[in-house]
């Protein structure tokens, strides 16, 4: 498992490092802020990696996932000279980005409890990064009406999980007893992802000032969060299987 994860976290910092040098047309980012949205993926995958060797339980282990995919999504896709592998990639690329929404809805769902998530509830969320992953291989020879409808589709379903995560997550905080939300960091764990959330929603309203992307940094926030949460003792908690 070790070895596996390892080699995971290994192809994360080379997509990073490729798609930094070659970027993909299908990804509007500012050239100032190439790098730091590059550097902001690999805080996401180093806080995963972290928590998972501190405390490998079946919280960090959705979390590590949950990180990986978030840690491709900042930072962008790999663009090459070829409008069907570009597409390809890209293809990838939201697969793996939904993951990572999926992930932190898991990881909602099943922190702070004991049990697992049932299996319809599983593929339910990951079933968007699935039908990413597997319209990657035609996506190059896909009408542009049909990519158009896959690409929106699979970004407004990753949008949906991440905010059902914090909702969860709001939830678990305000029905939860105050013993099992001190053991748990559940008011740490959601004013990191509440806090982020509002200040990129201030900065896209015009609410903020300089550039309204350059905002997404504070995003680096939530896994320092999670991080913090998932690695503090935590009396009480079972860690079961997923």
């Amino acid at each position: 498992m070790r070895l596996w994860i390892l080699t995971a976290a290994a192809g994360v910092i080379f997509w990073r490092v490729v798609a930094y040098w070659s970027p993909s047309p299908f990804i509007a980012t500012p050239d100032s802020l190439r790098l730091p949205f590059a550097l902001l993926g690999l805080l996401f995958l180093a806080c995963g990696v972290w928590t998972w060797l501190l405390q490998p339980d079946r919280f960090s282990h959705v979390f590590l996932v949950y990180s990986m995919g978030t840690a491709v999504h900042w930072g962008g896709a790999i663009g090459t000279s070829h409008r069907g592998p570009d597409l390809t990639l890209f293809f990838l690329y939201l697969g793996l980005s939904a993951v990572g929404s999926a992930a932190l809805l898991h990881l909602a769902c099943i922190y702070p409890r004991s049990g697992s998530l049932a299996r319809g509830w599983l593929a339910a969320f990951y079933a968007p990064a699935a039908a990413a992953l597997v319209l990657a291989g035609p996506a190059g020879r896909a009408p542009e009406a049909v990519i158009g409808a896959a690409v929106g589709g699979v970004l407004i379903a990753t949008e949906v999980l991440a905010i059902g995560a914090g909702v969860i997550f709001l939830w678990r905080l305000l029905t939860s007893d105050a013993l099992t939300r001190r053991s748990a960091r559940l008011t740490l764990i959601f004013l990191g992802l509440a806090a982020p959330f509002l200040v990129t929603l201030m900065a896209a309203g015009g609410f903020l000032p300089g550039e309204p992307e350059a905002w997404n940094l504070v995003l680096g926030v939530i896994p320092i969060c999670l991080a913090l949460a998932l690695t503090a003792a935590r009396p009480g908690l079972t860690a079961g299987r997923a």
